[in-house]
């Protein structure tokens, strides 16, 4: 997950993007492997394993119901500290679809301890840093705080996490607002355009659900109908709390405290999950729940939806609007998820490489001004008004392509500068057609050359570093890495996979993006696209 946040400062990050976890499947001396320390109960009814790092850095206690706790040591000013709900928009049915956005809009506000009011001015006198947000495979809540405050900031992120009260005026107050902010996020097109481009590249669902919450289902949502919906997925065995720059014994007793280890384990959930040592849990045989889905262990998952694991179908979706001053378009492809560790340090170097930006940029060093998308198309089109590569990457399968947008009636022409883009790096691999290179003759360019991807290594290497200045960045690579993988993979390792990967590497991963059919989504004046995009694919050797 930190791989992949990282990979992304240059290009924007969206909140649902976030929603990708941290690499797994490293080699295995890549990893700080975690060897098992018996934690002294801290009362008779609590008994606990907790593991650490080789450098004693990270440490992890699993309860036996299945909740892992994690932290790092970091003195500073702050103190952070979250709690991870493995749930999101992607395991959603057609009877719960917008539920985890509901459950992210409530959070903080009734709940058996306090009142909405009451959990306003704790989280006012704390200095209001605090938050939640839900995404496809994460629902997350998280505090900065000063260290004294921690007690405080547990209590609020305990009782919004395992004691929301649902009540009748906070659900018609949803009913009131979340209409304005679906209005609000289909005027912006950098925040719809990406959710239309999982809806049509997983047409089948998990993925391709809508991650905010529709206004028909919204009008059938009821308090009942919402604690139900808690009681499925917030579950122990689901729950990480991750805290940084806090003593590791007093976050499991504040969680204690606060009621975390008084939680049942699920009846659906593996019954080794509760129990089995903490050891074993985060030993070299540790299966994470989606490397279970991908064995066929279904009875070791408790995965409501049918057919957990995403499916990609790609597909188009085009909206005519020809009064707009741009046209926007998307050309994605399916590419590696975590379960591809490998081939998500290559997408990652790759959209670095590719980078590109807006028709206008300040300049300076690290605003990818070398990438291609900047040399190869800004600088070469002046009707081209953005141009920029994105990857979205979640636990089983990945997006990558690139967005771009230029002045009405130039669509067509558009279409084929990104698909030669794409050629382009993967010509290696003898992807690139004559046709391309006789239209476009510095795309004859074979693959990526040893120094563009050095420097794209280097900008890659360059965002992970700068990212661990945040401890907020710390706190969610920790819980996510934990809540995925079961363990945590340093920074060191990164930067280790980063450096073998190769020119070749990128040619083969560029290639194996035009081995599937595209995704391709169109906003603005599409009379070209429309007319000439089959033909434009074809020549590319696109399927669409």
């Amino acid at each position: 997950m930190f791989l992949y946040r990282a990979a992304r400062i240059g290009h924007r990050i969206s909140k649902n993007a976030l929603s990708g976890a941290s690499p797994t499947g490293c080699r295995r001396n890549a990893y700080y492997r975690f060897k098992s320390t018996a934690a002294q109960p801290l009362n008779a009814q609590t008994k606990h394993v907790t593991e650490s790092s080789d450098d004693g850095r990270t440490l992890v206690t699993t309860f036996p119901n299945g909740l892992r706790i994690a932290s790092e040591p970091n003195p500073g000013h702050f103190a952070a500290v979250g709690v991870y709900v493995d749930a999101g928009s992607r395991y959603e049915d057609r009877s719960t679809t917008g539920y985890a956005h509901l459950m992210d809009r409530l959070a903080f506000r009734n709940s058996e301890r306090f009142t909405s009011a009451q959990a306003m001015a704790a989280i006012e006198k704390l200095g209001g840093s605090i938050m939640s947000s839900s995404s496809r495979e994460c629902i997350m809540y998280q505090a900065a705080v000063f260290p004294h405050d921690v007690p405080t900031a547990v209590q609020l992120l305990a009782d919004t996490t395992l004691r929301p009260r649902f009540l009748p005026e906070d659900v018609d107050e949803l009913r009131a607002t979340v209409p304005w902010e679906l209005q609000d996020v289909e005027s912006k097109a950098d925040m719809f355009l990406p959710e239309k481009l999982h809806e049509a590249a997983f047409q089948a669902g998990t993925l391709g659900n809508v991650l905010l919450c529709p206004v028909d289902q919204l009008a059938g949502a009821t308090p009942g109908l919402l604690e139900r919906y808690h009681r499925r997925w917030y579950r122990p065995e689901r729950i990480v709390v991750a805290a940084i720059g806090v003593d590791h014994q007093e976050l499991i007793r504040l969680c204690i405290d606060n009621g975390f280890a008084d939680m049942a384990p699920s009846e659906q959930a593996d019954a080794s999950t509760a129990e089995r040592p903490a050891a074993a849990a985060a030993a070299d045989s540790h299966r994470s729940w989606f490397r279970k889905i991908m064995a066929g262990d279904k009875a070791s998952s408790d995965m409501a939806v049918p057919g957990a694991r995403s499916v990609y179908t790609g597909g188009t979706w085009f909206d005519s609007k020809p009064d707009v001053d741009f046209t926007q378009l998307y050309l994605g492809f399916k590419s590696a998820g975590i379960d591809n560790e490998h081939g998500l340090y290559v997408y990652a170097v790759l959209q670095m490489l590719l980078g590109g930006g807006g028709s206008f940029s300040a300049g300076g060093p690290g605003k990818g001004m070398y990438s291609r998308l900047y040399t190869r198309v800004l600088n070469q089109h002046a009707w081209i008004e953005s141009c920029v590569a994105f990857h979205h990457c979640y636990t089983d399968a990945g997006l990558f392509g690139i967005s771009a947008s230029c002045r009405p009636r130039n669509e067509h022409a558009l279409f084929d500068v990104m698909a030669t883009e794409i050629e382009a790096v993967a010509a290696g691999s003898g992807r690139l057609s004559s046709r391309s290179a006789m239209r476009r003759p510095y795309a004859s360019q074979e693959g990526a050359t040893p120094l563009e991807v050095r420097r794209a290594k280097n900008q890659l290497k360059s965002n992970l570093l700068m990212n661990l200045e945040s401890r907020m960045v710390q706190l969610e690579d920790l819980g996510r890495q934990i809540q995925v993988s079961g363990r945590k993979v340093p920074a060191e390792a990164m930067i280790q996979h980063i450096e073998s990967i190769t020119p070749d590497d990128i040619r083969k991963g560029a290639a194996g993006l035009l081995a599937n059919p595209a995704t391709v989504l169109a906003q603005g004046y599409i009379d070209g696209i429309s007319q000439f995009g089959p033909q434009v694919a074809a020549n590319h050797g696109i399927r669409l």
